[in-house]
């Protein structure tokens, strides 16, 4: 019996290690076709491997005989950890998965100018950087402006493709609100 669970561990591990170079090279492709920088790159392989390490320590504590009660009861614990990472907004977990979502679904990158439609709170300006809890915008007044990144997963971006249709979208923006009502009175 001995050596069946330690043969059935020894061939969990050899595919945990095949399947964790293989999301890391995954990773990386996806992020060298997106033009997405390395430090990104890094952070969402950092998460990646860090969820198959737990799926591996679970997957060997049943083979040397943890229950699966005991199993179950840590496996609902990481599924409501997770469950507040994707709902709760103020949550750094959801923050950290926002990022991981951001880096394969999004269409922006570092360099692309961006505007986050919030109401009152709209931030316009080009990505400086997308951390593993901030888009950081770079304004037109050289500041720089941290977003979180689950707010940037839940509101509306509009990404402008070139800095000459952001340019030109501004200067359009006062004459769309000019009063052209006939009745308008105006005054010289």
């Amino acid at each position: 019996m001995f050596w069946n669970e330690f043969l059935l561990g020894l061939a969990i591990i050899v595919v945990y290690w095949i399947l964790r170079k293989n999301l890391h090279v995954l990773v990386e492709r996806i992020g060298l076709q997106k033009r997405i920088e390395n430090k990104r790159i890094k952070y969402v392989n950092a998460v990646l491997q860090f969820v198959v390490t737990v799926l591996l320590f679970i997957c060997l504590g049943l083979i040397i005989g943890l229950g699966y009660s005991d199993v179950s009861i840590f496996l609902g614990s990481v599924i409501a950890v997770i469950g507040v990472a994707l709902f709760a907004q103020w949550s750094i977990l959801s923050n950290v998965t926002a990022s991981v979502i951001v880096f394969f679904f999004f269409p922006y990158r570092v360099g692309d100018y961006i505007k986050v439609y919030d109401g009152d709170d709209s931030v316009e300006g080009e990505v400086h950087e997308i951390s593993l809890f901030h888009v950081i915008l770079d304004t037109n007044d050289g500041n720089l402006v941290t977003y979180p990144n689950t707010l940037v997963f839940q509101k509306t971006v509009k990404i402008y493709r070139n800095r000459a249709t952001q340019e030109t979208s501004k200067q359009k923006e006062p004459a769309d609100q000019q009063d052209t009502r006939p009745d308008a009175k105006t005054t010289d």
